[in-house]
């Protein structure tokens, strides 16, 4: 993925205006158009793109409204400021009908990487309606861009302006002569294309490629465009990440694992009330993957559930059953982990059997709430050495500080072995770990003090001393999760979830953790900014993956939601550098007066 994006970064701001404009204008143009037809533009793509981005203008364009968006109060100032960069585009913006753009099509970002030939190209292609209105629509922008026409066959060519010395003034740059652009298109498609100087020949070859070197050949694609979504980034780790290995020494057997990997691909949907992002893997041999495969097949266990929380709520959580077994083989590739491994299990006083079986998998971390506490800490008086230790002076004090409570749990196969790792902890911990009614506690640094209580096979630490007795005595803390989180760590083997409504923290509590007046502008906007959010989730296995960001209840999608927030923050940060630049400016003439109030002061005294 790295590689895909390098690409795109390697070309200037040009070149990439061009294209983020060409994809702004098939978003927009797209509301006007509401019907589909079948896409025939990942021919117009090669197959040895490490990368695509995908976009879906028609279903984008339902989602959009435009009216609303026009009232914005940053649109207007947004919209000057690309009048003034180019008068032409957004006149057309204005009309898209216009343009001889297909808005019922798809449109594509690729990017190469190639590290064998350290070649980089980068393009954008998007379907045509009309060959000839296209071609007044670029003519309109293409002399500030320094591009020419010119025709080849059935295609339609603007390249970039050749330079030569004869033609050459004192303001020639020479320094872009490798830095080309061209633009090709026939009655169908049109690629904008970026690959050095290599970008007319090279956009001319895609032009007319079969569909055998297009990237519709590979079966990856063709299952990451069946997703749908309204967007989509597919990555081709064949031609991105493996080409890595032969630069790395890695253990073959976890080569070979890797080099299964076919591609990886994130699908974007914008949905009413949340915005869900699909990730999907896919490898060219399915039986050979499975032998990797790092989490079990389900959840938590009812067991487990219990113990996550005191008080039946979180607000941060994540939980995860590894695939032990799997794990151990994996870590066996490395030979320097496995002698560790060997080496651990000595030191300890249990066999490597015990070690390798030592955990069931499961584990989970909760934050529960804020909380005010007093923390004992150590500072260091750094200007005073003691000069025969040759150590700072240090002391003790006690502050009060917002501390996020928490909990954590392991869970282990034999009790018997987790009580012999237990006794060798303690022995070695030179008192720093110490043991009262079932329950071991330890000072670490900012948590203050963590308290690990054993229930049966499991582990359970926690920073609150009051729920850690409770926990010692009673085995339980008998609070059930509330049902959505419940659901969640109970199906999935890999979850994660963030409470994003800021009064669940405590208001008061962020701001005195923070350091930030709660009346101060900035807490404002960030409690109005997050009104909006209700959580999000991520939950996956080891084929599939999402990521959830649910919002709060409203008449709006979620994508018309982020726009009118990037609206409120965009207003408010306008509005506060108005505000920096007016003190200033009245700060600099209040400077000129004091100055000629005393030039004036001194010339009269001298007189």
């Amino acid at each position: 993925m790295t590689n895909f994006f390098a690409s795109l970064y390697s070309m200037n701001s040009k070149k990439i205006a061009i294209i983020i404009s060409v994809a702004v204008i098939a978003i927009v143009g797209s509301i006007w158009f509401i019907k589909s037809r079948h896409s025939n533009l990942p021919k117009y793509i090669p197959k040895t793109a490490s990368g695509v981005i995908k976009i879906n203008p028609l279903s984008m364009g339902r989602k959009i409204d435009f009216d609303a968006i026009k009232k914005m109060r940053s649109y207007q100032p947004f919209t000057k400021s690309f009048e003034g960069k180019s008068k032409s585009m957004a006149k057309f913006l204005g009309n898209p009908s216009k343009i001889g753009m297909s808005f019922t099509d798809n449109i594509y970002i690729f990017g190469s990487d190639l590290i064998e030939s350290n070649d980089k190209a980068a393009g954008l292609v998007f379907g045509v309606s009309d060959a000839d209105m296209l071609k007044s629509f670029i003519e309109s922008f293409a002399k500030d861009a320094n591009l020419e026409f010119e025709k080849s066959g059935n295609l339609n060519i603007y390249k970039t302006k050749s330079t030569s010395l004869d033609n050459a003034t004192e303001e020639t740059d020479f320094s872009n002569d490798n830095d080309q652009l061209a633009i090709v298109w026939n009655d169908e498609a049109c690629l904008v294309y970026y690959a050095g100087t290599k970008s007319l020949s090279g956009a001319k070859k895609i032009m007319s490629q079969t569909e055998d070197n297009s990237i519709r050949s590979l079966q990856s694609f063709k299952n990451t465009e069946s997703e749908g979504g309204d967007m989509a980034v597919y990555v081709n780790y064949g031609k991105g990440f493996n080409s890595m290995l032969k630069y790395i020494s890695v253990p073959q057997k976890l080569k070979k694992q890797v080099e299964n990997l076919d591609a990886i691909s994130f699908v974007v949907t914008f949905n009413d009330q949340d915005i869900t992002t699909s990730y999907f893997q896919y490898y060219k041999d399915q039986s050979l993957a499975k032998e990797f495969q790092m989490l079990q097949k389900g959840g938590l266990s009812e067991e487990s559930l219990g113990l996550i929380s005191p008080n039946g709520k979180i607000l941060l959580g994540i939980t995860s059953m590894i695939d032990i077994p799997s794990l151990i083989q994996l870590l066996k590739t490395f030979p320097e982990a496995k002698s560790s491994m060997k080496e651990l299990a000595t030191t300890i006083g249990i066999t490597d059997a015990e070690l390798e079986s030592l955990l069931d998998g499961s584990l989970s971390v909760a934050l529960t709430k804020l909380s005010t506490k007093e923390i004992e800490e150590t500072v260091y008086d750094y200007e005073n050495m003691n000069p025969e230790t040759g150590e700072f002076e240090q002391k003790k004090i006690t502050s009060t500080k917002v501390v996020p409570i928490m909990t954590a749990q392991l869970g282990f196969q034999n009790e018997k072995t987790l009580t012999k790792v237990l006794k060798f902890l303690q022995d070695k911990s030179m008192g720093m770990i110490e043991y009262n009614n079932n329950v071991m506690t330890a000072t670490i640094g900012f948590w203050g003090k963590l308290s690990c209580v054993q229930i049966g096979n499991k582990l359970v630490f926690t920073n609150d001393d009051e729920n850690a007795k409770i926990l010692a005595k009673n085995k339980t803390w008998n609070n059930l999760l509330e049902n959505e989180t419940s659901a969640l760590f109970s199906k999935y083997p890999s979850t994660f979830y963030l409470d994003l409504n800021l009064k669940n923290y405590g208001i008061n509590k962020i701001c005195q953790g923070l350091h930030i007046p709660e009346e101060s502008p900035e807490m404002k906007l960030l409690i109005e900014v997050m009104e909006n959010f209700n959580n999000l989730q991520v939950k996956g296995d080891n084929q599939t993956a999402s990521i959830s960001l649910n919002f709060t209840n409203g008449p709006d999608n979620s994508f018309m939601k982020i726009m009118k927030m990037a609206d409120k923050i965009a207003t408010t940060m306008r509005k506060r550098e108005v505000e920096r630049e007016a003190a200033q400016r009245q700060m600099e003439m209040q400077m000129e007066q004091e100055a000629i109030q005393a030039e004036t002061s001194g010339i009269e005294e001298m007189q």
